[in-house]
């Protein structure tokens, strides 16, 4: 489940992953934040444009034992996890759940496309975020994405539907986890 952010020129992520179709057994909870802007038209895809994501925070939370283990064992974020406890892994990333921090990915290369409904609010319109997938070729901070993904986000203005865990995540959340959750220089691991 992802919720985006998008208030020009700020955009956030707020992602949540589980085991099981039903959503009920959570594996973890991200947030990735940072600046977009709008580029040409994409080269491969009719009605899209280029975009650029900065990644400026990266935050994580653990709930499967297994990824506490493995994060602990790669000492990522400051090497010490607790299910369900927030850490900033903005420096150093979580390299197993494929997750980079800011050091070794500043900016995400991704691929937009809008379907204009008509309506003169804005109501009805559909995004479209490129299929951010890796292989061989790459990944999201290496090139943009080759095409459109099938689905599109929702447009929701005020409260948001309460679907799923982190359905009461708002600006109050992000907040709170983008100001306490911080590295010290300590903490920061150099390479």
């Amino acid at each position: 489940m992802d919720d985006f952010w998008l208030q020009t020129p700020f955009w956030a992520i707020h992602f949540n992953a589980y085991k099981d179709a039903r959503c009920e057994g959570r594996l973890f909870e991200l947030i990735i934040m940072g600046m977009f802007e709008l580029l040409g038209p994409g080269r491969n895809t009719p009605e899209a444009r280029d975009a650029d994501f900065s990644r400026v925070k990266v935050c994580l939370r653990l709930f499967d034992s297994g990824l506490v283990a493995g994060a602990d064992e790669i000492k990522a974020g400051d090497g010490n996890w607790r299910p369900g406890e927030w850490q900033d892994v903005s420096h150093g990333g979580c390299s197993i759940i494929d997750l980079p921090g800011v050091d070794e990915c500043p900016l995400e290369y991704d691929l937009l496309g809008l379907a204009r409904s008509g309506a003169g609010n804005g109501d009805g319109d559909r995004l479209y975020f490129g299929q951010r997938h890796h292989d061989e070729l790459g990944s999201i901070w290496t090139r943009r994405a080759p095409g459109l993904l099938d689905y599109y986000v929702v447009r929701v203005v005020g409260e948001p539907p309460q679907v799923g865990h982190g359905a009461e995540w708002g600006p109050g959340e992000w907040t709170r986890v983008t100001s306490t959750y911080t590295l010290t220089p300590d903490d920061r691991r150099h390479s």
